[in-house]
Formats: structure tokens, sequence, C-alpha cells
């Protein structure tokens, strides 16, 4: 099914229009007020003391949960629980859920940070809290979540329950494997804490489960000792099989750098970026400090794209500035929006105000527009293992033709009947190890067919993508829009650790499973023709 620029709903064309000035005068003026309220509360907090939640607090916010959820029980449950969110507040690309079908928790002002435990060196925080609240009042003490996912607005319950990568997974993994206790109220009004050693097999169950075992509460996480600086080095390579190669043998390596990932800008030219913790005495003796996330400056992927002419180098970065550097322009999906979003002109005004909120971008859309932006932009990821990256940006050209690709590689564990969701094929496996390096390799932004005012069809690539990922013992970002069948996913996603902690847990009448909570909305694309 394709749609021609006619065939789109006028609602669609008239925004489409308007995009530019609406999010220049709108949506970027309201998304910084955000910024600064949220500031304003943080360092009020601070001010007062109270940065910290207490634990008679914390507790209280958990009672409130574990009484409405016993209200449910005691009317019959006569709904599938969900939380009260809405579904325009998540990091998804759904505007809307099945929601308005289920009975809805209230779980509102789980945004504290509890403890910092330097010697054990965890945090522990409530899940609303997000990945720039967490940077704000880590990095000035010297520690940094072992898993620092990079978009500041993203909570640490969104990449607890979901998923949540950054450019050091290739020697952690996801982020669900820095986490070291879980809390969540159960369906049957219980408010269980889990640890591996506790529960193993609710501990390994609980990523990827989407809030289907239960409402999660509190979450601790490891951190680590860090440096204010990175070095920053960058390697073009001129061919996807250079890129394969390189990235392969970067990851697995004993001495992988600390950071690693890639930006692909077109189907043969990309730049590999390694970065590694330093001092501030040495990033200042090399007179070679790069604030890449400050507003004046290029975004942070055109500003790599220039090595490809400059060859290889290095340089320093704030700490910072490297953890955030794709918040500004939101990876690059802002020049889609506003095309001349890194011109100097556009940074002097405009820029100092930050990225528009995606949460916003989703309000504003509407149902109409999401139903047609299917046809006009992607946004996909594909798990890969990492021997066929390669082949990968060759195929998200033939399916996509979308540039810049982000490649992160991270490390996926197999724990037998404990791997959880992601259960990795042994094939994959690295030689004499219990892991194995896959790749997530990214695409955002507007089909190379619709730029040249041609036609894309939504449902034939993502299927033909989703159809290679599973065959090749890949996995596709469940935030993205999945256009499999429900059997397909189960193929997908190992769910037979779940289904037993469901089971066990009184979930299986209580919450909406994976599938359900992460389908596309109704009507968004027709499945009826798929023999399942």
């Amino acid at each position: 099914v394709t749609m021609k620029m006619s065939d789109f709903p006028l609602q669609f064309r008239i925004l489409a229009a308007l995009r530019t000035p609406l999010l220049m005068f709108i949506v970027v003026p309201l998304s910084f007020l955000m910024w600064v309220y949220r500031k304003l509360a943080y360092f009020n907090r601070k001010r007062k003391g109270e940065i910290f939640g207490t634990a008679e607090t914390h507790d209280a916010k958990v009672q409130n949960i574990v009484q409405q959820v016993a209200s449910w029980n005691k009317a019959d449950r006569p709904q599938k629980l969900r939380t009260a969110r809405p579904n325009w507040a998540s990091m998804s690309t759904k505007l809307s859920s099945n929601k308005g079908e289920c009975h809805k928790i209230e779980v509102m002002g789980f945004d504290r940070i509890l403890n910092v435990d330097t010697e054990n060196m965890e945090i522990t925080v409530e899940p609303a809290v997000t990945m720039g609240d967490i940077t704000s009042h880590l990095l000035p003490m010297g520690y940094a979540l072992a898993c620092q996912v990079e978009m500041e607005s993203i909570t640490i319950g969104g990449v607890t329950m979901g998923f949540g990568m950054e450019t050091n997974s290739h020697r952690v993994g996801f982020f669900q494997e820095t986490v070291t206790a879980y809390e969540i109220v159960t369906a049957d009004a219980d408010v269980v804490k889990v640890t591996a050693d506790s529960d193993p097999d609710l501990f390994y169950a609980l990523p990827w489960s989407y809030g289907t075992l239960g409402f999660l509460t509190r979450v601790t996480a490891k951190i680590i000792k860090v440096q204010p600086y990175v070095k920053v080095s960058y390697i073009p390579t001129f061919s996807c099989e250079d890129l394969g190669e390189k990235m392969k043998a970067l990851a697995e390596a004993d001495d992988s750098p600390e950071f690693l990932e890639a930006t692909v800008y077109t189907k043969d030219k990309a730049v590999i970026q390694c970065a590694k913790f330093v001092s501030a005495a040495e990033a200042k003796k090399s007179g070679n400090i790069n604030p890449i996330n400050r507003w004046y400056k290029p975004f942070y992927y055109k500003w790599v794209e220039t090595f490809l002419e400059k060859g290889e180098s290095s340089e320093y970065v704030p700490l910072k500035d490297y953890y955030h550097r794709f918040t500004r322009s939101i990876f690059w999906e802002l020049e889609d929006m506003i095309p001349f979003s890194n011109h100097p002109i556009y940074r002097t005004f405009w820029g100092w105000m930050g990225a528009p909120e995606v949460s916003l971008l989703k309000l504003f859309q509407g149902p109409v527009v999401r139903a047609a932006s299917i046809y006009a932009h992607v946004v996909q990821e594909s798990i890969m293992p990492i021997s066929r990256l390669s082949e990968g940006v060759k195929k998200f050209h033939n399916w996509f033709e979308v540039y810049p690709l982000l490649v992160f590689p991270l490390r996926i564990y197999d724990r037998g009947e404990r791997s959880g969701f992601l259960h990795p094929q042994k094939k994959n496996l690295v030689k004499g190890k219990d892991w194995g390096i896959w790749v997530d390799l990214g695409a955002y932004g507007v089909p190379g067919v619709v730029k040249r005012g041609g036609e894309f069809d939504p449902k034939a690539s993502i299927r033909d993508m989703e159809h290679w990922t599973r065959d090749i013992g890949g996995f596709q970002a469940t935030y993205t829009d999945l256009f499999c069948t429900e059997k397909e996913f189960r193929q997908m996603f190992d769910h037979s650790l779940l289904d037993k902690q469901r089971k066990r847990f009184n979930a299986l009448d209580a919450f909406p499973n994976v599938y359900d909570k992460i389908k596309p909305e109704r009507g968004l694309i027709d499945l009826s023709d798929v023999q399942d």
C-alpha cells in the first residue's frame, strides 16, 4: 500500500505546509518552557535540600498504587490494568493506545532520586526520573550511570522495563544489565523487591516486559566513576564492508574502546567514533576541547560528517556534552522538521531554546497526521548480529534510503532459560564466551523515494525488515512501528520466561501482553492478508 501526496488527508497536507512555523513559534518555545520549569523545580529542591525523596514519601506513593490495585481486585478485576499516563508522553511512535478499554492506575509523582551509594556504586531512583536529571546530579559528583542513555527526556523506568543502550553497550550490554534491583507492585497488590539472587526468574523476566508483570516503583542501577572529558577519535570508512569489519574488530576486542558508535551518511560512507575517559588536565593541555552540545555549535552528526574529508582525527569533549550529543538535533530528525535548524542564524535566534520535546511533537500531531505519517516517515531499528552489519546497511538502503543511519554495537548475553526476551542464537556468540555482539542499526527520517516525489510502501518495507531480522537471529526495537503479527512477534522474542512469570504472579488477566501494548494503533495498518 502506498500513497501519493495528493492522497494524503487535507489535515496532513496543511500541517506539513505549516510544520516549520508551528514548531518554531509554538512547539520549540513550549519545550523550552518545560525545560525551564523542570530545571527550576530541580534547583528549588536542591536549595531546600530536597533532591532526594525520603523512604516515607516513597512508601506513601507506593501504597497509593497498592490501594488502587487492591480496589480493582475487590471489584473482581473488571478490566486490564494500565497506567494513567497519556500515550503521547511516552518515548514511542504510538500516539493513541487501548488504554480507554483498561482500568487506569494513577502513578504520578515517582520522580525522585532516592539514594546514591558510592560505596557499592549504585543509584536508586523512582521510575519517572529522567536521564537529564541523573546526569545533572551525578556528573558534578564525578559519577555516571554505567549505561548512560543519552536522550535527556528518557526516563529510567522506560529503559528499565523497555530497553535502552548507549555507546558503551558493546561492553556492558543493554541498560538492563546494569540494573541490580527492582521494586514492583503486582496484580495481587503485593510490593515485591527483587534482585538476581532473591528471585532470578522474575529478575530476568522484567526487562522488555513493558509493565506486563506489575507497576515499577523503584529501580537500582550501577554507577561508575568518570572523568570530566572524553577523547573522541573519528575514523572514516568508504565501504559498508570496511565499516562492518572495523566495527566488529573494535567491538569484540579485549581492549575495546570505552565508547564506540558509527554514523552512516551514504551506503558507502560512514564515520566510526571511538571515545575514552580522560582527565581535565590532559584535555586542557591539548588545547583541542570542543563543547559539541553548546547551542551555537553545529549539530553533532553534521560535525562528525566533516571527518569524511578531514580524515582520521581526534578531539576532547566535555563529558556531559558527549552524553547528550544528540539531544539538540533529536539525532538528525530536527532538520526534516525545520530544514534550516543547523544554520547559524537559526542557532543564534532559536538554538538556545533547544529541540522540541518528542512528547509535544506527538501531542501536536493528532491521529489523522499520525496515520498518514507512516507513508512519509520512517523510525525503525534492527538489532542484528554484527557480522551482518554490511548486509544490513545495503538492505536499509533498499528498504528506506534514509540517512544518516545510527550504528550502536551492543553485547547480548546467553543465560539459557533465563535469557529473557532476547535469547541469542549460539552461532552468533563470540567463541568461548557467553555473549555475542549485535549492532543496532537505526533509520529515522523521510525515505529517499518520498523526497523524490515517489511513493513509499511502509508495510512491505518494514515487514521485509522484520522478516530478515528474525531470520538472522536479530530483534526489532519495540518502540518503533511493528507491522508483524503476534505469532511473528513471539518468533522473534522468546516469551518463555515472561509467560511463566505472568502466570506465577497472577498477571495473565491483569495486564495486557507485550504485543498488545506495543502494536500500532487500531486501523493504522491492515494485516488481514498475512497468513499467520
